[in-house]
């Protein structure tokens, strides 16, 4: 692994609202919140999606946290990039999780008739692993739009767990819970008391557990090699795809230039150079996160550059400081 560069002060990067705000905030966002699900239920799709790109690009020109975080992060990845490259994909960076946002309050009007808005390539490696009835963990990134799995698990009649962050505002987190379960579809949240004996008993009873790896959240993790950064990143997949013995894939979504997806599943194979490895876990984990690295070089411009991804160092390592 190389050595890990000079980090920025992430916590430059940080929100401190007052507290007496904090109802008035997350009233606003409820407000908006309801306003968009409002318009993704009528517009057309690329209605939907250019009013997305609107957003986005409205929440990269007003907001600079993201937009300077974005361009931090651009830099690390890709040194050798002029500044002008940089913002050009972190302002798409955001039009597009613009338009992943309002696709998600989409989602339930899309069930039963994804096609041709989403298409698959290697949906096979999905079903064959399914069928060997030990479960199949499903690794996944924050790149374009992640959230429209469940289209395909109710097309192929496949139960699945998601483990996903717990949103600080009730209300929008209430709305999200009701978008994203469906017959097919159970969510987690990740790091209540419940939830690791339901990553298990999902994986016990044959199920697909879809689990995030591409962000750096408190969370049992290894380092591993992400851009030539050291990167903290979640052990759970490949923790319990070695215990369990379960199939270990991974799904990225790639978005055309015609506003439709295409979902890749892929096998990580668990090798003999990994089994043998000092730490299984990392070695596994290294590859998945090897895929995903190589999506993002693919099409950086439809990865979430606007969240912290190397704000932990490796155990021995100066904390991180201006740089």
């Amino acid at each position: 692994m190389a050595q890990m560069p000079p980090l920025p002060d992430y916590k430059a990067f940080s929100i401190h609202h007052p507290a007496s705000l904090k109802p008035v905030r997350q009233g606003l966002v409820y407000l908006l919140t309801r306003g968009l699900l409002f318009l993704a239920g009528r517009l057309s799709l690329p209605r939907l999606q250019a009013l997305g790109r609107v957003l986005g690009r409205l929440v990269y020109r007003l907001d600079g946290r993201q937009r300077n975080l974005s361009r931090l992060q651009l830099g690390m990845a890709f040194p050798d990039w002029s500044a002008a490259e940089r913002d050009r994909v972190a302002r798409e960076s955001l039009a597009g999780q613009g338009m992943t946002v309002l696709e998600l309050m989409a989602l339930p009007r899309l069930r039963g008739r994804a096609e041709p808005f989403l298409r698959t390539e290697g949906e096979a490696v999905l079903v064959a692993a399914h069928a060997r009835g030990r479960g199949v963990v499903l690794a996944t990134a924050h790149a374009a739009n992640w959230e429209l799995l469940p289209l395909v698990l109710e097309r192929l009649r496949i139960k699945a767990l998601a483990v996903a962050s717990t949103n600080a505002n009730p209300r929008l987190n209430e709305i999200l819970g009701r978008i994203r379960r469906f017959e097919y579809m159970d969510v987690a949240e990740r790091g209540s008391q419940t939830s690791a004996r339901q990553l298990l008993t999902a994986l016990k009873r044959g199920e697909v557990l879809i689990l995030a790896i591409d962000v750096d959240i408190e969370v049992q993790g290894v380092f591993v090699d992400f851009f030539g950064i050291p990167a903290n990143t979640s052990r759970a997949p490949a923790s319990l795809a070695l215990k369990l013995d379960a199939p270990l894939l991974t799904y990225l979504d790639t978005r055309q230039p015609d506003g439709t997806h295409v979902m890749r599943f892929r096998e990580v194979a668990l090798t003999p150079e990994i089994r043998a490895a000092d730490d299984p876990v990392r070695a596994l984990t290294q590859a998945i996160s090897d895929q995903i690295q190589a999506q993002i070089q693919a099409h950086p411009e439809q990865w979430a550059w606007n969240h912290r991804r190397w704000k932990r160092r490796p155990p021995g390592e100066a904390a991180a400081g201006p740089a």
